[in-house]
């Protein structure tokens, strides 16, 4: 009878997230502690896996505020915040709730994840999301190398003057001569402005 009964309340809880419900899932969320909430509620995925994969940025805020890891892996293995990074919709609202609610920044590369999947006029702003929270522009080897290779001079401006540095490699790059010569001018007058700041 028991579990009968926490299987109603998590289909209840399912259908909420889903269809957005939000003052449903507000009461229906002080029946759920965060360690019920990161468990499993359908196909093995807990209740932010469920928003995410619903796309739906406000039922994630509202199940995130309960106190739910940011950093939990997804059913498939992957972290919460590369699975909002795969959505086609709502993917920065996602990815933003996570992030507000503690997710690591860093996780698996998240910033070469944006050239993978994001569409060509959303990837800067998701990059300046993931920086916003502390994405360590150095710590990950393919982000250049991409940026690179779009050719987009304002993208690979804005990257190096939020802190990208250009790899040791320069040759194994796939780009044009004029967009790393423009590249190195960018890393040139970065310098520059960070000796005057010294002064």
């Amino acid at each position: 009878m028991l579990k009968i009964l926490t299987s109603s309340r998590n289909q209840k809880l399912i259908n909420a997230i889903i269809d957005a419900d939000l003052d449903k899932l507000a009461r229906l969320l002080t029946k759920f502690d965060a360690a019920a909430l990161d468990s499993p509620l359908r196909d093995k995925q807990s209740a932010a896996e469920v928003a995410i994969g619903a796309q739906q940025p406000k039922s994630l805020e509202l199940i995130m505020n309960q106190g739910c890891n940011a950093n939990a892996l997804a059913s498939c293995g992957r972290p919460l915040l590369l699975l909002a990074l795969q959505q086609s919709e709502n993917s920065l609202n996602l990815i933003t709730q996570l992030l507000r609610a503690g997710a690591d920044a860093n996780t698996d590369n998240l910033l070469s994840a944006c050239f993978y999947h994001c569409s060509e006029t959303e990837q800067m702003v998701h990059l300046s999301r993931l920086i916003e929270y502390g994405s360590q522009l150095t710590q990950d080897p393919d982000l250049m190398p991409l940026a690179l290779g779009t050719e987009r001079l304002e993208l690979i401006h804005f990257l190096i003057n939020s802190g990208a540095e250009l790899p040791a490699d320069m040759e194994s790059i796939h780009c044009s001569d004029a967009t790393l010569s423009y590249a190195k001018r960018c890393v040139d007058d970065r310098r520059v402005r960070e000796m005057m700041q010294q002064f």
